[in-house]
């Protein structure tokens, strides 16, 4: 008894539920007692609701199981009566794009005998659009495409560019048929198929077609021809320039007055044409710039004219110059004008100018000569300058002029021949830079240069030659060194035969510095005793350069017990000494207390007897940088 009040309560309910159904369905079938269930059966009830804007007008169709379907409308309901107890497959078609079906769909249905199943499909739906859109595109192939592309229109509306290789969207079209062209196309190229062509929008969609154009070889180069007619009085002597700008770039020609020029050759295309360099009196009355359209394996043709006035023939030429820096040129300067009254110059002071009166109308060349050395023009020079009839014409130069340089060089080079040969000479010079002389030793194929010194006349010397050498050409000599420059001079020596024993003898002993000779006090000490055929002994102490365990410098030459180290040269003077005769420069190797043997140069001056503190001593070490050197404070240096 409980299960058949319950089927009934089911069936009344699902009864209940399919009459409430079909009253609020205009589209759905009227309420019928035979929709409930037969015995052993059973029967499935469907419904939809939709809600949103542009509800689908014609409805939806509900199939069960791929095979039975009904017409069902956007708010409605459909039954399928009869059907096996089990599970259906339910599925809702015909729904419109804009349109959306929520949960399932298909979805499946379980039925039970004697009982009404349902499910409800909910439909949510949006505006539909109004309008399409229209996708056209280009596909260019061949040879000379079109430069500057093509333009569309639709239904003989305004134009939209688009590229040879491109596609354009245009938006908002009606839906229904409507008319494309693709216009702008270049004589060498063709559109296939129709054009213009039909097209079918269809609202909330693209559509889409392609122009596909073709372009065939051209010839791409024509020719121009550009003449004037010139009226009046003195016309333009030398005539015009024509200048020519477009695709080819820019370029000239002259064309004398009432002649023509021809442009060959050059790209079919636009062009600007200028007609320039008039004379003063003469008037272009034509357009100017003109524009012409050369074609490909044409010609095109332009003219201009001319109208000229009766000129005064002669004129006035004023120059000038800005001359600034250092040491301006004293004497000015030289301006040569040359022209159609032939070549005329004058002089013009620095910073000054110059007229040319009454001279002929025309253009003239102007040259700036005569600047000093070290002033340079720094504008154009020559400078070109047209003189007009009945006026004045004017031009500057611009000079910078720098500070002048007052030193030079003195290089002096010694090349001996022969046996014999001695190992160098010394070299005195005398002049601006050296007024009471200066020696140097110089070996004897050398090279010594003194540089920076003070432009002009040096007397130089070449001493200490040995008696079997001979100096060629004079000797002293006179050279001028010149400013910013180098004086040069050669002395040549030929030597023959044995040379004369070397003579000369240097000895010395004594102390530079007056503290006790103990380690750490400001004291050298010295013992020596050298002769020019380069044999001799040298010591020194340095009481203040200390090395470890406190012990002095020291530094000793004695070949006979130490054969590395040995006087390698001497010169009979030095430019240490204030009479360098009074003097002896030595050039030795020694070997330091440290142990390493170093090269060095002593040079001394006998300037006075034992203990006068007049003469002096230097030691110099090139390796080390190292100097020590002092009025001899107490002991003797002897020069014999």
């Amino acid at each position: 008894m409980v299960r058949v009040v319950g089927r009934n309560l089911v069936v009344a309910a699902a009864a209940t539920l399919l009459v409430a159904a079909a009253c609020n369905d205009s589209q759905g079938p009227k309420p019928d007692a035979l929709l409930l269930p037969l015995p052993g059966l059973a029967t499935l009830a469907v419904s939809t609701s939709t809600s949103g804007s542009d509800l689908d007008p014609d409805g939806y169709t509900v199939t069960v199981d791929g095979s039975v379907s009904q017409s069902i409308g956007t708010n409605g309901l459909a039954t399928f009566i009869g059907l096996a107890v089990g599970n259906h497959t339910v599925l809702l078609s015909g729904v419109a794009r804009n349109c959306t079906v929520s949960g399932s769909n298909p979805r499946t249905v379980s039925l039970l005998a004697g009982l009404v199943g349902a499910t409800t499909f909910s439909v949510t739906c949006v505006a539909q659009p109004t309008t399409g859109n229209l996708a056209v595109t280009t596909n260019t192939t061949g040879s000379n495409l079109d430069p500057d592309g093509y333009t569309l229109t639709v239904d003989g509306g305004q134009s939209k560019a688009i590229a040879i290789n491109n596609t354009v969207t245009i938006s908002g079209l009606s839906p229904g048929n409507h008319s494309v062209q693709l216009n702008g196309v270049a004589q060498n190229c063709t559109v296939s198929g129709s054009n213009p062509r039909t097209v079918s929008i269809t609202a909330g969609s693209t559509t889409t077609t392609t122009f596909s154009v073709s372009c065939a070889a051209t010839t791409t180069t024509g020719t121009l021809t550009v003449s004037n007619s010139t009226t009046g009085s003195n016309l333009d002597p030398d005539g015009y320039t024509v200048t020519v700008s477009g695709p080819a770039g820019t370029t000239s020609q002259t064309m004398a007055t009432n002649g023509n020029v021809t442009f060959a050759n050059i790209p079919a295309g636009s062009y600007q044409v200028t007609l320039s360099g008039a004379a003063a009196n003469c008037t272009v009355t034509s357009a100017n710039p003109q524009t012409a359209n050369v074609p490909s394996g044409g010609t095109a043709t332009t003219s201009f004219t001319v109208s000229c006035a009766a000129t005064t023939t002669t004129g006035t030429l004023t120059v000038s110059n800005s001359t600034t820096g250092s040491n301006l040129d004293p004497d000015g300067y030289t301006v040569t004008v040359s022209g159609s009254a032939g070549t005329a110059s004058q002089t013009m002071a620095t910073n000054g100018n110059v007229t040319f009166a009454n001279i002929p109308a025309g253009t003239y060349q102007v040259t700036l000569s005569g600047a000093a050395a070290n002033c340079t023009v720094t504008s154009a020079n020559p400078q070109t300058v047209n003189v007009p009839g009945g006026g004045t014409a004017t031009t500057s130069f611009t000079v910078s002029c720098a500070a002048t340089t007052t030193t030079g060089n003195l290089t002096v080079t010694t090349s001996t021949t022969g046996e014999n040969m001695p190992v160098g000479y010394t070299l005195t010079a005398t002049g601006p830079s050296f007024p009471t002389g200066a020696s140097e030793p110089i070996g004897a194929n050398a090279t010594v240069t003194a540089s920076g010194v003070a432009a002009g006349d040096y007397t130089v010397q070449l001493s200490d030659v040995p008696s079997n050498c001979t100096v060629s050409g004079a000797n002293p000599r006179p050279v001028s060194v010149p400013a910013g420059g180098t004086a040069t001079t050669t002395f040549s020596v030929s030597c023959a035969g044995a040379p004369p024993p070397p003579a000369g003898r240097v000895t010395g002993q004594g102390q530079v510095g007056t503290a006790p000779p103990q380690p750490g006090n400001d004291a050298v000490t010295f013992n020596f005793d050298v002769r020019a055929d380069l044999t001799g002994r040298f010591t020194g102490t340095d009481y203040q350069d200390l090395h470890p365990g406190g012990v002095p410098a020291t530094l000793t030459t004695d070949h006979s017990s130490d054969p590395e180290t040995g006087i390698t040269a001497f010169r009979s003077s030095s430019s240490v000494c204030s009479d360098p005769s009074r003097g002896v420069e030595v050039d030795a190797t020694g070997r330091e207390d440290t142990g390493g043997v170093v090269a060095y140069t002593l040079a001394v001056c006998d300037n006075g007897p034992a203990n006068s503190g007049m003469d002096f001593f230097s030691v110099f070490i090139p390796s080390e940088n190292f100097r020590r050197s002092g009025q001899v404070a107490s002991g003797d240096i002897v020069k014999s």
